[in-house]
């Protein structure tokens, strides 16, 4: 039988830190804003040669960060 213990602790970010926290989530959206404005502007049948629907572009773009 084998055990395992994860002690994940919520370390506090300076304030220098939080600033850069903020930052890199602005400049991620911003960049997952522009590939979904690009995503909108394909035709329906280069969406379908990647995989996607017109209906699953957000889904695609966001798959790694949100369960929609």
């Amino acid at each position: 039988m084998a055990i395992a213990h994860t002690n994940i602790t919520g370390g506090h970010l300076s304030l220098l830190g939080t600033v850069a926290a903020l930052f890199e989530r602005v400049v991620e959206g911003q960049a997952r804003s522009r590939q979904v404005e690009k995503l909108n502007a394909t035709s329906d049948a280069e969406l379908a040669r990647r995989g996607v629907t017109r209906e699953e572009v957000i889904r695609h773009i966001f798959r790694d960060r949100y369960y929609l």
